[in-house]
């Protein structure tokens, strides 16, 4: 069974069908790429799967769950977490103050009891930041836990994006174009750190980005969309190869995307 499935999805904003017909589906452990050019309905895939957008047809499963009446917020406590093409962080909070604030939901404890500290909400805070800390030395950014976002790079917070969402320990990562703002030797220390995410952090991963060459050499499946609807789907390999897609990207020219 699939630990994330859509079936059919479809969803039309005014006069556009964003969307038509999407089925997608993503194992356990499995790294999983949504390619296709500007307009292609990537993002708005995203938030129908994250809850963001409810389609017009189709359903979401989570673990044979439906959930695509839930919230987002319901997604996330399932095991669900999304980063987002437009930076989704505080910004006048701290590295670590973002990774906390990330884990409100985990929290287990009232308004009141943090305000007044009681011993309960004081050990739980603890452990939140135990694990904020954690996340941010995965992810080589632990030097700058006290730093507020103001004055980091833009490629610096789709990595603190990236870590937040992982602090809320998710099944299944979603990542809206993290490549985005990272230079050709960043993006490629990104693809083997997702690597390494995948192997000791245990997740399924979904990436949509416009770095061709780096999904194509960290996913083990693709899926290509144009115009709302799936142009093509199979392994890089096939991915790489297929005309229709190296159409789609660059004219009736190109024979490859990579």
């Amino acid at each position: 069974m699939p630990v994330l499935e859509a079936r059919d999805i479809a969803i039309r904003f005014g006069g556009v069908q964003a969307l038509d017909g999407i089925d997608f589906s993503v194992d356990e452990w499995e790294i999983v790429g949504i390619l296709g050019p500007n307009g292609a309905g990537k993002t708005t895939f995203f938030n129908c799967v994250s809850g963001f957008s409810r389609p017009d047809r189709g359903s979401i499963h989570f673990r044979g769950q439906d959930i695509t009446a839930m919230r987002p917020d319901e997604r996330v406590a399932l095991g669900i977490g999304r980063t987002f093409q437009q930076v989704g962080l505080v910004r006048s909070f701290t590295v670590a103050e973002n990774l906390l604030a990330a884990q409100h939901l985990t929290a287990a404890y009232t308004n009141l009891s943090g305000f007044v500290g009681a011993p309960r909400a004081r050990a739980r805070e603890r452990v939140m930041r135990d694990r904020a800390m954690t996340v941010l030395e995965f992810m080589g950014l632990a030097d700058l836990a006290g730093e507020t976002l103001s004055g980091l790079s833009y490629g610096t917070l789709k990595m603190v994006e990236v870590a937040a969402a992982i602090a809320v320990d998710p099944q299944v990562l979603m990542l809206d174009e993290p490549l985005a703002g990272l230079a050709p030797e960043e993006a490629t220390e990104f693809g083997d750190r997702l690597l390494v995410m995948r192997r000791e952090l245990g997740l399924a991963v979904v990436i949509v980005d416009h770095h061709v060459p780096q999904v194509l050499r960290v996913a083990d499946y693709v899926y290509v969309l144009n115009f709302g609807s799936l142009l093509a789907q199979g392994s890089p390999e096939e991915i790489r190869v297929n005309p229709a897609v190296a159409e789609a990207y660059m004219g009736k020219e190109a024979t490859s995307v990579a």
